[in-house]
């Protein structure tokens, strides 16, 4: 019973044949019996870690909507799914879905834009070729027309608000207890100084400020924002004007020309420098 109890027990692997050949029958030891061991492949464990959604948005590097991926259920759980993302495969439609040889997997490539490739190699003898270059070319307003725009457009006064400057008060009566020629010499140091103006401003008002707002004017019109105007196309003709007419640091009304390159005669108009109230 013994020896039929061995024979019945087959070898399972070229080493125990080797070995069952080589040892005698009343020697050999008794078999163990040999223990299987599974081998879990990888599609075997994402499938029993995932589960199979179907995405209802285009989600980037996932997938277009209607396309069957493997999802964590966590995500799917409290993301995806309250989100309107995906939606679950019933067991069901999952099986008619691999007898149908569907693909299901996520495209890492969906919606990423990749960079530009390298461009082929140009011909030398193309590159030697000339070709013609189109010149730009500006839209420039003549100087007549662009007068007429300045004449429409700018108003005929031109406001600022500035601060004035407080003026001390000078005490010229005759001061008790000095002599005639201390208040002769006094009178004389004063006079040498120069008098300020009665109606000086903080700052100043310059051309460069007059150009802002007439810009500020043409471009409530298409065509007259395109007048090229500078600090130098305008000019004050006020005596009182320091420089060359560049800016006033007083108030009152002073006359301006305005004039751009190329044009035959200016335009004037008057800048009116106003004290600043002080709620503004």
């Amino acid at each position: 019973m013994a020896s039929l109890g061995r024979t019945a027990v087959l070898p399972h692997c070229t080493a125990c044949t080797r070995q069952m050949t080589r040892l005698r029958w009343g020697e050999m030891p008794p078999l163990q019996p040999l223990q299987q061991i599974r081998c879990i492949s990888k599609a075997a464990k994402e499938e029993e870690r995932y589960i199979v959604v179907k995405l209802l948005k285009d989600k980037r590097r996932w997938g277009r909507a209607g396309s069957y991926i493997r999802l964590n259920p966590g995500r799917m759980r409290n993301r995806w799914f309250p989100q309107r993302i995906a939606d679950y495969v019933p067991v069901t439609t999952l099986k008619e879905l691999k007898a149908k040889g569907v693909t299901i997997g996520r495209d890492p490539e969906f919606g990423v834009e990749h960079a530009l490739q390298e461009e082929p190699e140009i011909d030398p003898e193309f590159l030697q070729q000339k070709h013609h270059v189109r010149p730009v070319e500006l839209d420039f307003l003549s100087p007549a027309r662009s007068m007429e725009l300045l004449t429409t457009f700018v108003p005929p006064t031109i406001e600022f608000a500035r601060q004035r400057i407080e003026q001390d008060k000078v005490d010229t009566g005759r001061r008790y207890g000095t002599s005639d020629a201390a208040d002769i010499l006094t009178a004389a140091a004063m006079a040498s100084k120069p008098k300020p103006l009665t109606n000086a401003i903080y700052g100043s008002v310059s051309t460069a400020d007059v150009v802002a707002v007439v810009k500020s004017a043409l471009a409530h019109n298409d065509e007259a924002a395109r007048v090229v105007l500078s600090d130098s196309d305008v000019r004050f003709l006020d005596p009182s004007a320091e420089g060359d007419g560049s800016r006033v640091k007083q108030l009152g009304s002073f006359k301006v020309e305005i004039k751009v390159p190329g044009a035959e005669a200016p335009i004037v108009r008057t800048v009116r420098v106003r004290e600043r109230k002080p709620d503004e």
